[in-house]
């Protein structure tokens, strides 16, 4: 079921309309709101619409590495598995 959740982000509030959890729309919103704030603090007098460019840039950069650190450790787990399995009868 659909629902709306309010969040803020700099100021400005939005209407989400999700599925989700609310609790859940909430911590991403205040995560990014917060993220939002620590690049605007680097960025004295840039625009609103550049700090939200630059913090969706840092967010998916942050997604990214910790992406390549999952499929890293998938694979050395792989690699274990497939070790253990060849020490099987």
């Amino acid at each position: 079921m659909t629902q709306q959740v309010k969040v803020g982000i700099l100021g400005r509030e939005y209407i989400l309309h999700t599925t989700a959890d609310k609790a859940y729309v909430e911590k991403v919103a205040q995560y990014v709101s917060l993220k939002c704030q620590e690049t605007q603090k680097g960025l004295r007098g840039t625009s609103q619409a550049n700090v939200l460019a630059l913090t969706a840039l840092n967010i998916a950069s942050e997604y990214f590495q910790i992406k390549e650190s999952y499929e890293v450790l998938l694979d050395r787990i792989e690699q274990k598995q497939r070790a253990l399995a060849a020490l099987l009868p």
